[in-house]
């Protein structure tokens, strides 16, 4: 069966499919500019089915009545199973932050902490035994820069840049530290914190819009893997697990 994959973010729509290995993102729109999205999957004339992970309720169901020429199969929060949950609220949470870290066991046999790094930034744990264990919703990169341009109007804008010392010595470099390092020591802080309880060992997985920016800036023992489509791996492990099980 040739399945196309849809991941429906706060701010963006892709649509992807797996060449050998390797992802191929074949559509990318704002949420406000995706009329030509049943075009582009009509293309792929051999397409038998679209599976989506969607956290925007509202851009989902526009979508779902455009593509009433295809079978669709939507992965919500009432598919997982409540025993890999160590969380109060399964009915809220956003299934593209368990998918993720679904994403994530399949490349390392220890616990792993992943960070999508999109419009909101995502810190989530899961166990090797593939328990979610919960984690942090934060703003995303832009938002700390777009607070302060909007806020704080007389301060200068300025690049995502962390300068190279401390503490900043113009406001400009103030301001950087006030942005692009308060992000990256945040997430730092969630990463000694969730160390705190994990008893062997974790891998670090960093994935989104800014997932590269993280990779070059944070500061962490933790193994490393940049993983730019990690919500697609776990969407089709997901999507074949649920097909094994029916």
């Amino acid at each position: 069966m040739s399945i196309l994959y849809l991941d429906i973010g706060n701010s963006h729509i892709k649509l992807a499919q797996k060449k050998g290995i390797k992802w191929e993102i074949i559509y990318k729109a704002s949420n406000g500019t995706s009329n030509n999205l049943s075009d582009v999957i009509k293309e792929h004339s051999d397409t038998e089915l679209v599976v989506i992970s969607s956290v925007r309720e509202d851009v989902l169901q526009k979508l779902m009545q455009a593509l009433h020429f295809i079978d669709v199969k939507v992965l919500t929060n009432t598919l997982l199973d409540r025993d890999s949950l160590d969380y109060k609220t399964p009915e809220t949470l956003g299934v593209d932050r368990f998918l993720t870290c679904y994403g994530a066991l399949s490349a390392t046999d220890n616990d792993v902490i992943c960070i999508d790094a999109g419009t909101a930034c995502t810190v989530d744990w899961m166990t090797n035994e593939g328990i979610y264990r919960g984690g942090v919703i934060m703003p995303g990169l832009k938002l700390f820069h777009k607070a302060i341009d909007n806020e704080f109007p007389e301060l200068p804008s300025v690049d995502f840049r962390i300068p190279g010392n401390w503490p900043g010595k113009t406001t400009a470099e103030s301001v950087q530290w006030g942005t692009g390092g308060s992000f990256v020591m945040a997430i730092e802080g969630f990463i000694r914190k969730y160390m705190e309880h994990i008893e062997f060992e974790a891998d670090l997985f960093i994935t989104g819009g800014d997932s590269l920016y993280l990779t070059e800036n944070l500061q962490s023992s933790l193994r490393m893997h940049h993983r730019p489509h990690l919500l697609f791996d776990g969407m089709e492990m997901f999507w074949k697990d649920q097909e094994n099980i029916t």
